[in-house]
C-alpha cells in the first residue's frame, strides 16, 4: 500500500467547480516530493517565456497555474507548493541572467 498520495489542484478552476486530480501514489517521501516538484516545475515553465520577472511569473502561477500539488500521507511532509514555486521561479530568472538574457 502506498504511503503518500500526490493530488493537484488547478488555480484557474478552483472557484468554478474544479476538482483535485490524482497525480500518483508513492512509497517514499522523496518520490512524492519529487513528483510534486515536477508538477510545479512544469506549470512554471508553461508561463516562464512570457514573464518579465519572478513577481510576474508567480502571479501567473498563482492565478493560472495548472498544477498546485499537495501531498497526503503519514508522516506528514514539509512541502509547500507556493514556497517551492517561488524558489524555483527565482532560480529560473537567475539562470536567465547568467545566460545573458534579459
Amino acid at each position: 500500500m502506498a504511503r503518500y498520495n500526490v493530488v493537484s489542484i488547478d488555480n484557474e478552476t478552483i472557484g468554478r467547480g474544479g476538482r483535485p486530480e490524482d497525480r500518483g501514489e508513492f512509497e517514499s517521501a522523496e518520490a512524492a516530493i519529487g513528483r510534486a516538484k515536477e508538477l510545479v516545475d512544469g506549470a512554471l515553465l508553461e508561463h516562464f517565456a512570457g514573464a518579465a520577472s519572478v513577481h510576474e511569473l508567480m502571479a501567473k502561477y498563482m492565478r493560472e497555474g495548472s498544477e498546485v500539488p499537495m501531498i497526503y500521507g503519514e508522516p506528514r511532509l514539509d512541502f509547500h507548493a507556493y514556497r517551492y514555486a517561488r524558489e524555483k521561479a527565482t532560480a529560473l530568472f537567475a539562470e536567465r541572467l547568467e545566460d545573458g538574457k534579459p
